[in-house]
């Protein structure tokens, strides 16, 4: 029989309650531990516990997707915010300012990854929601991403460029951070001769041998003095590490202007930049830069490389094909497909019908003459999508499409993640 995700969260509720006389500090702290444990055998990405009028509504993030678990008495929303506070070092008696800790690896038996915890205050009390980092050992490499052939290959090709931007595009949650600790773990253990590679983060999420990692904060924090110490803004920074004697540089996210014209001053200047930014499509982050206002012509001479990818769940082995033609609209455009899989529901996938998460990915041919022409006149992104397709680049809706067909993810999938 397949347990539900309810269902294991009324067996944490039972058995909290069983070593607890009622609903005590002691019956929170058991459940907190309990639901800590089960999100990380179930390989969720995030906990929410979100107050409201009805109680506290415990979610878990696995695969991308929402799930509600339950609700617990909205009395006790200030033991569990307190509750997880305590694991990350934070201040448990200041609930009218969001915080945000660290959770080490080990702190808590039965999880093995560490956790970011971050609190906010709301209408009916703290919201809470923990991060789990990935483990230290999934996706160490370019191979063990799961792109395609054509993309791996690029990808090794962009590692071991010398100089220009490299630049991992999509949405939250699309696997961005993830390949930009592959290439840097590439960087390091494939490079012929060693190289000087720093990475500005916020926050660190794995320690990488052969890597100056610094995390950068935006926040100013007290002293033990009390006198508020003056944190480096992340263009202040990646501007003073270029002291540094640094051949390769990773800067964790491209957010704002300032930090844009320091990273792509970097990739002019003979080094490698590996960054992330949030885009739609890869031509469509094109058309972000210039609405940011970096100059086209600075666009033009400094990416090397640009990859927009996103993640989608991946079939369980429970589905089931079906050979008929079906229309699938992804991104505005209407594909075809000849055959797709259903997905069933098993044991093995909890019973919703899919088990982990694979890429899919398009490059822009940034290189081209033509394209590169376009940029520096300000064409519309409609205009450099076809001419990149023109060059040869395979749309990622084309992408996901040949995974339907293939069996690795389903129509509905492919339209929650890309379809509008």
């Amino acid at each position: 029989m397949v347990q539900s995700i309810t269902e294991r969260f009324d067996n944490w509720l039972r058995e909290s309650q069983e070593q607890s006389a009622d609903f005590s500090a002691n019956f929170i702290v058991a459940l907190i531990d309990k639901i800590l444990v089960g999100a990380a055998d179930l390989s969720a990405s995030d906990i929410h516990f979100q107050p409201d009028r009805r109680g506290v509504e415990v979610r878990f993030r696995i695969d991308g997707v929402l799930h509600i678990l339950g609700c617990l008495p909205l009395e006790h929303a200030g033991q569990i915010a307190a509750r997880l506070k305590v694991f990350a070092g934070l201040l448990t008696y200041k609930v009218d300012v969001p915080q945000e800790g660290r959770v080490r690896s080990g702190r808590i038996d039965g999880v093995v990854q560490e956790m970011r915890i971050s609190s906010a205050p709301t209408l009916f009390g703290e919201r809470v929601v923990v991060r789990f980092f990935s483990p230290e050992d999934q996706c160490q490499s370019i191979e063990s991403l799961g792109f395609e052939e054509p993309i791996r290959q690029q990808l090794h090709e962009a590692a071991s460029r010398r100089s220009g931007a490299v630049l991992i595009v999509g949405p939250s949650g699309s696997g961005k951070t993830t390949t930009a600790y592959a290439l840097l773990r590439e960087l390091v253990h494939c490079s012929e001769t060693p190289r000087s590679i720093v990475s500005l983060e916020d926050p660190i999420e794995h320690a990488i041998d052969g890597v100056a990692q610094i995390e950068v904060s935006s926040r100013s924090d007290s002293t033990e003095h009390g006198e508020k110490s003056r944190i480096l803004s992340l263009d202040r920074m990646l501007q003073y590490m270029m002291r540094q004697d640094p051949e390769v540089l990773m800067v964790g996210e491209i957010r704002e202007r300032r930090t844009a014209e320091a990273a792509f001053q970097a990739a002019l200047t003979g080094h490698l930049l590996i960054s992330t930014f949030h885009g739609g499509s890869a031509v469509e982050s094109i058309g972000r830069f210039l609405e940011l206002g970096i100059e086209p012509f600075v666009l033009r001479s400094s990416i090397a490389f640009l990859l927009c990818q996103r993640l989608l769940r991946r079939l369980c082995s429970c589905s089931e094909k079906v050979e008929q033609r079906l229309e699938v609209r992804l991104q505005g455009v209407v594909l075809t497909v000849r055959n797709y899989f259903e997905p069933r529901g098993c044991s093995c996938c909890g019973g919703t019908g899919y088990a982990g998460r694979i890429p899919a990915a398009e490059i822009m041919p940034l290189e081209n003459e033509e394209i590169a022409r376009a940029i520096l006149e300000r064409r519309a992104t409609g205009t450099l999508q076809q001419l990149a397709q023109k060059q040869g680049m395979t749309p990622l809706t084309e992408n996901v499409a040949r995974q339907i067909e293939a069996g690795l993810t389903s129509p509905w999938e492919a339209k929650r993640v890309l379809g509008h």
